[in-house]
């Protein structure tokens, strides 16, 4: 059967779009930039920022009004200021103010909140009521890294799934296959998002890979890091960029072939092209089993880069995989409750839903596995990641993997639950913002560390990406008919029961 993208389809995707583009430049304009604040003792405070700021005076006006606003008084003093004269303009490279506060006493006075005077002038630091426009724009990179990483992990999970359905010559699968293939062929949509997050990071637009940074390097240098300068031999842009080409071509050649051999098997039948998919689907699976982890050091790990983990390549290859298999389910799904794929049946559906069910205990595993080891193990330059993670993002923390971990456990473990159309939904769509979430935890304490927020940046990023993405995945599905003919083991799937 033929399938054609319905005007409401369209509607929905083409809406996701434009209100999330929307929602997304309103969050542009809306970023902030932090200053750090350091308090010492109940009343003075030491205010740094290593950035161009203009309109000094009216930042530290803003700063005592603010104050004031809260029963303390203050007085800001220029420990250092970094600026030069040229001409009749002064600019200011970095500030380093102390800043001494008192309370107003006056009679039934209380603390905001119970802070003494100097932890209220940081909250209104730290919390961005007192900051300064956003000119790095650190959360719009950092969130199109996330989505860039995401919807390309989507389309990764879905290749290496069919690599391992041809490599096990497996038979349940083939009725769903080209919903595999529509998923992995939209791998340029993800690889476009990132070349042109690390095209921009190579010339310093960003800091996402502060390694990139070349004064890191340089041995007696104002910012020399003897770490980063170790990993040196591994971590620098022409092999950076020679691994991230080398993956991406590989990934996209191979789903190319699978694709091409799909059709062609339509056309001609017998098992020769089956047993071409078998050996590049085993060849396959060994050159995924290197650079899933391998893409996950270079483009996520080196994000914190004083930091390494043993396991991190598994945990992220198992949040690729589990990406991959809920967008699969919900296509297959909808295109089952449309009438346009009669031939899949509750049993393939269960599968599915097994395989979701399954990935996610594998996802909560390695979650818990690396957690507990670095954390009881106890060594700082592995344990680092963990701090900021618990200190400035707890709730989210620890709440993603109890979505991720609980939802599947309490509402698809019963064979009934994984056929019911209703729950898959309604689960698969929780876990499949979990893991989104999980993607933002992996990048965002890395880039803005504590100064981080869900808002319309983020959401209408989300949205606009997400509509995209599910447009072009529907538009991959009207090129061929989505049940292939002639396979090998069709027979076996369309009579498939469990």
């Amino acid at each position: 059967m033929e399938f054609t993208i319905s005007n409401r389809a369209k509607k929905v995707t083409f809406g996701l779009m434009i209100v999330g583009l929307l929602a997304m430049i309103i969050g542009f304009f809306s970023q902030k930039e932090y200053l750090h604040a350091e308090v010492i003792g109940d009343n003075a405070v030491i205010v740094t920022y290593h950035h161009e700021v203009k309109d000094l005076e009216k930042l530290k006006q803003n700063l005592k009004d603010k104050a004031a606003a809260h029963d303390v008084d203050i007085v800001i003093e220029d420990a250092h200021d970094h600026s030069h004269a040229e001409g009749e303009e002064h600019h200011h490279h970095g500030i380093e103010w102390h800043v001494m506060a008192s309370s107003r006493p006056h009679e039934g006075f209380i603390q905001h909140h119970g802070h003494s005077a100097a932890e209220t002038v940081a909250h209104l630091l730290h919390s961005g009521e007192v900051s300064l426009p956003d000119t790095h724009y650190k959360r719009f990179w950092s969130n199109l890294m996330i989505n860039g990483f995401f919807f390309f992990s989507i389309a990764l999970g879905a290749l290496f799934f069919l690599a391992l359905v041809y490599a096990t010559e497996t038979g349940w699968a083939i009725v769903v296959k080209r919903i595999f293939e529509a998923v992995m062929m939209a791998l340029p949509y993800g690889m476009i998002i990132l070349l042109v997050v690390f095209l921009t990071g190579t010339l310093h637009l960003h800091h996402i890979f502060h390694w990139m940074d070349a004064d890191l390097y340089i041995e007696g240098g104002e910012h020399y890091d003897p770490i980063i300068a170790g990993k040196k031999a591994y971590l620098n842009q022409p092999f950076f960029w020679f691994r991230a080409l080398v993956y991406m071509a590989v990934f996209y050649l191979f789903a190319k072939g699978f694709r091409k051999r799909s059709l062609m098997e339509d056309e001609v039948g017998g098992t020769d092209i089956h047993f071409t998919n078998y050996k590049k689907g085993a060849t396959f699976l060994v050159l995924f089993a290197v650079f899933s982890s391998t893409l996950a050091w270079d483009w996520i790990m080196s994000i914190d880069t004083h930091w390494f983990s043993t396991l991190f390549g598994w945990y992220t290859f198992s949040g690729i995989w589990i990406s991959g298999m809920l967008m699969v389910l919900f296509l297959t799904l909808y295109l089952r409750k449309k009438g346009l794929m009669p031939q899949v049946n509750d049993s393939h559906i269960h599968d599915l839903g097994k395989w979701v069910f399954a990935i996610s205990f594998l996802w909560s595993y390695l979650w818990f596995s690396q957690f507990m080891l670095i954390w009881y193990a106890h060594i700082p330059e592995e344990l680092t990641y963990y701090i900021i993670r618990i200190n400035d993002y707890k709730i989210l923390f620890f709440g993603v993997f109890i979505v991720n971990f609980m939802f599947p456990m309490l509402f698809l473990m019963s064979r009934d639950s994984k056929r019911v159309y209703g729950i898959l939904m309604t689960i698969g769509a929780i876990i499949f913002v979990g893991h989104w979430l999980d993607v933002f935890l992996m990048v965002m304490p890395g880039t803005v560390f504590e100064h981080w927020t869900i808002g319309l940046l983020e959401i209408g990023m989300f949205m606009m990406f997400l509509g995209g993405f599910i447009y072009y995945v529907l538009h991959n599905l009207t090129k061929a008919p989505l049940v292939p003919k002639h396979h090998p083991y069709l027979e076996e799937s369309l009579h498939h029961e469990i």
